[in-house]
């Protein structure tokens, strides 16, 4: 049997305090979902920095105080297949890793259904 591709999944927020505690549970409801998942946290400023080619991710998520840079976002990964979303920002307030998990997973299948 293939080993799954692992879920690539970058987080940008604006001080990174929060993230932690919303990468910890998103990490673990994925571990409960049997899928394997890469969750990187950064804050915004890291972003520009940021190289898609040399590190691809198969989304970005965008944290409810940085939606400002969603745009900017989408332009540098675009070439790369990126998928760009807004965290949902009740999900988000909530740290509420399942929800978020369940989010990424939504839109990896939509991705994948229009391939």
């Amino acid at each position: 049997m293939a080993e799954e591709k692992k879920i690539r999944v970058l987080m940008v927020c604006a001080m990174g305090m929060s993230s932690s505690l919303i990468e910890a549970k998103t990490a673990k409801a994925a571990e409960a979902a049997g899928v394997p998942f890469e969750l990187k946290a950064i804050e915004a400023a890291e972003m520009g920095r940021w190289d898609f080619s040399e590190n691809p991710m198969d989304i970005v998520l965008v944290a409810p105080q940085v939606r400002f840079k969603k745009k900017a976002i989408e332009q540098a990964s675009g070439p790369y297949g990126t998928i760009v979303l807004n965290i949902d920002t009740i999900a988000y307030g909530m740290i509420d890793g399942e929800a978020i998990f369940n989010q990424v997973m939504e839109a990896i299948k939509e991705r994948d259904a229009g391939k």
